[in-house]
């Protein structure tokens, strides 16, 4: 994957290094600069958690995904920002890709929890239900 970015936290925020490429190998995963020099590797079975963590933009205006790669017992965390133009698909592959090697991904969560949902249905059935016995004249307010 070309056009990828390395975020990291310096004294001054989060700074973005460009023009690297990501590679997803059958033995792991690597970062290259644009011209080739290697920047970083691991292989698979030392990594714990390859995840999509949100949508960003590119300095170009472009979409990116940013994703999180833990490696394994030093929790190490890298993140990046992926290129993607269609970030869906992006955050599709790399689910399917810590999936393929046995890692840890966020789950898609909805946007809602199922609980509070219930407690919402649950508080309008209660209050239509007191308000139609109350219209009956069955109770009294």
């Amino acid at each position: 994957m070309p056009d990828v970015y390395l975020l990291t936290d310096g004294p001054e925020g989060t700074t973005a290094i460009p023009d690297l490429t990501l590679t997803f190998l059958d033995t792991g995963i690597a970062l290259d600069k644009a011209d080739g020099e290697h920047v970083w590797s691991s292989p698979w079975d030392q990594l714990e958690e390859m995840s999509p963590l949100n949508r960003s933009e590119l300095p170009d205006g472009r979409p990116g995904v940013v994703i999180v790669v833990v490696e394994r017992g030093r929790r190490r965390e890298h993140r990046f920002v992926l290129a993607a133009d269609e970030p869906a698909e992006t955050e599709a592959a790399v689910r399917r890709h810590a999936a393929d090697h046995g890692l840890r991904t966020n789950k898609v969560r909805p946007a809602v929890s199922k609980l509070l949902t219930a407690l919402i249905v649950l508080a309008v059935l209660a209050t239509v239900t007191a308000l139609l016995l109350g219209a009956a004249h069955v109770i009294h307010f």
